[in-house]
């Protein structure tokens, strides 16, 4: 697959508790030491890496429990990058396999815990993940640099290519797809609704996206842009240093182009 394939396969696993299949998979191929209920955040991480054919990439062909012997696999292979410059200047991104130190290290010793990253804020300050065995489930995170100790790039396989009218080679990605015109015209015309009405679905791919800023409540998720999503979506452009009408909270091409970049979207026409 590639890296979406990656993160696809972590999505999957959203909401699962414990004990769990991922664990029982992996006793299955590791054996009895791995018996009843035991921490599987790195667990989830090769399973995840082996169902999108990344698990030469992703786990060096080797399947991981233990998130200490994991990085130092990255490191040996020349592929850790340690968390001691921030998160704008590490550089790091989407389907970056990440590990904590809850005591704000960076030794890959002092490790505790691992995901992927699904994106990164526009303001640098938060790097959105997928973890495993974080609250005794799996779950999308919110963490900030203290908590990072570094993280490992997977080499992944390219995004898998198709051929368009034109008879040339594309890009096929598996990134949701807003439109910038359906968008503008549901910001426009929800608000005023009862309800909620879902007149642009894709709504609710920028909704999660603000969700993931801080700047908006979980609850008006639901595809209907109506005053609450409106609203944060202001402060999104104010966060941005977008003043006056440039921050009244009806999306455009450059502040959505930021949002996406961070959370994993394309814009459309």
């Amino acid at each position: 697959m590639s890296l979406e394939g990656m993160v696809a396969q972590m999505e999957r696993w959203i909401g699962t508790g414990e004990p769990n299949a991922i664990q029982e998979w992996y006793r299955q191929r590791n054996g009895a030491a791995y018996v009843g209920n035991w921490p599987w955040c790195d667990a989830t991480i090769t399973r995840a890496a082996v169902d999108s054919g990344e698990y030469d990439a992703v786990c060096f062909g080797h399947d991981f429990a233990y998130t200490v012997a994991h990085a130092q696999r990255f490191k040996d292979a020349g592929a850790w990058h340690a968390m001691t410059n921030g998160i704008k200047a590490s550089g790091i991104r989407r389907g970056d396999i990440v590990f904590f130190d809850w005591a704000g290290s960076s030794s890959i010793g002092a490790i505790d815990h691992v995901g992927i990253v699904t994106g990164v804020s526009s303001d640098y300050r938060y790097v959105y993940t997928i973890e495993g065995n974080t609250a005794n489930v799996c779950a999308r995170r919110v963490r900030v640099v203290h908590d990072i100790a570094g993280f490992g790039r997977p080499k992944y396989k390219p995004e898998p290519k198709t051929t368009n009218t034109s008879g040339s080679s594309t890009s096929t990605s598996k990134r949701p797809q807003v439109s910038l015109s359906r968008l503008v015209k549901a910001f426009k015309t929800d608000p005023p609704k009862k309800g909620t009405p879902v007149s642009y679905a894709p709504v609710e791919v920028v909704e999660n996206a603000l969700v993931a800023e801080r700047l908006l409540a979980k609850r008006y998720v639901d595809g209907h842009a109506g005053t609450a999503t409106r609203s944060a979506y202001a402060l999104y452009q104010e966060r941005l240093g977008f003043t006056g009408d440039d921050a009244d909270g009806i999306p455009g091409e450059t502040s959505l182009k930021r949002l996406a970049k961070a959370h994993g979207f394309d814009v459309v026409a």
